[in-house]
């Protein structure tokens, strides 16, 4: 019975395999995407279940561990690397029942990046920690801090946990220190996001960031190694910078259906800037550059849905990056690309906050989302067998 109820299990998961890559191959052939490369042999995985363990303070030797399938693509000046440990504990001898995690994790090149903890939602067990998290965020990120600092010999580190102990951790913070910003983002009681940022002229380039949920630490991700900034020279003041964008904004135009658009009414009162980061044109992606993005609502909507006029200049030297009439249903297929400096640069980049992140990490998330309940199955069933 046991050999014919494994088969049926390997037959279900093979199914369920072959559905997803299928279904992934469809939807990728829509969209154009990053290559995807072999993975290079110096992304070590194992590095993962020691950053568990030395940094999370997991107790990893209490699951049986399973790696899934890495996938690789080149992004930018990346080889961005995605994977995902499944971590299962049961011990049904001692009545205290299962209790299983996923782990997705990150790799650009060789470094690990991000690492996110997830329960499963099939059983309610506990965590197992070499040291329980006692529920004191504040000492736990410290202790987190003081690990990583010790893994990684980054001084900046240090900087961090300076700011973490003043700050207001239960209604939201917002402190920068030599252009190192802390801020406390609170989305619920169950939820919340600490993040350290480096930045310049008020945008922030780089970024370490942990997240809680239900009062764990679930998440950690840091770009800062990958990220620099090109220059911090901000010669433009944001006067300026709303002069240049209404001069360039005065010469706009655009064709829709043959039609010379131009003359915009704009609303003075209602102008609207921020700074921002960009790669400058023929260099690295990863190296940015302070910008203005200054956006010039209009008090009409003109032909093609246009409501704003979009200006980005260099914050530097104050040339226009990019002139941009935008707003609903905009760009228009019936458009032309007339208007002045048509052709924008999008902040290009592997931020997982700037919605960047490669579509492959969401498909092969969906593709992992059908795989593991059934490798729950498979890996329960088994450890029960080995009990009886």
């Amino acid at each position: 019975m046991k050999t014919k109820i494994n088969k049926k299990l390997c037959t279900v998961t093979i199914l369920a395999i072959l559905l997803c890559t299928s279904s992934i191959g469809t939807v990728v052939n829509a969209f154009e995407i990053p290559e995807k490369i072999e993975t290079p042999k110096d992304v070590d995985p194992a590095k993962v279940l020691s950053f568990l363990r030395d940094i999370f303070q997991i107790n990893i030797d209490k699951y049986d561990i399973t790696l899934m399938p890495l996938s690789t693509i080149r992004w930018n000046d990346v080889a961005a690397t995605e994977g995902q440990y499944y971590l299962v504990y049961s011990d049904y001898d001692n009545n205290e029942g299962s209790s299983s995690l996923k782990v997705n994790f990150s790799f650009w090149n060789s470094e690990l990046v991000g690492c996110d903890i997830q329960r499963t939602n099939y059983d309610d067990g506990i965590i197992h920690y070499t040291q329980k998290q006692d529920g004191d965020v504040r000492k736990t990120v410290t202790g987190f801090l003081q690990r990583y600092q010790a893994h990684t010999k980054d001084e900046q580190i240090i900087q961090m946990i300076n700011l973490l102990n003043i700050a207001d951790l239960i209604n939201g913070y917002t402190k920068t220190n030599n252009n190192l910003q802390f801020k406390v983002q609170i989305f619920d009681e169950n939820r919340y996001y600490l993040v350290w940022s480096n930045t310049v002229n008020g945008a922030d380039y780089s970024k370490l960031t942990l997240s809680f949920k239900n009062g764990e630490l679930a998440n950690f991700f840091d770009d800062r190694a990958f990220y620099v900034l090109g220059s911090d020279v901000v010669n433009v003041s944001k006067e300026q910078a709303i002069s240049i964008a209404l001069e360039h904004a005065a010469s706009l135009s655009y064709t829709v259906d043959g039609e010379v658009i131009s003359g915009f009414n704009i609303v003075n009162e209602q102008i609207r800037i921020q700074p921002s980061r960009l790669s400058r044109p023929a260099e690295s992606l990863l190296v940015k550059y302070p910008i203005w993005i200054v956006e010039l609502p209009l008090a009409d909507i003109y032909p093609g849905m246009v409501s704003v006029i979009s200006v980005m200049l260099w914050a530097d030297t104050g040339e226009v990056i990019s002139v941009q009439p935008l707003g609903a249903g905009f760009p228009n297929d019936s458009m032309d690309d007339s208007a002045d400096g048509s052709s924008s640069l999008p902040d290009s980049g592997l931020s997982s906050d700037d919605n960047n992140i490669p579509l492959t990490v969401y498909l092969a998330g969906a593709c992992i989302a059908i795989i593991i309940p059934i490798a729950i199955v498979i890996v329960v069933f088994k450890r029960r067998n080995k009990q009886k």
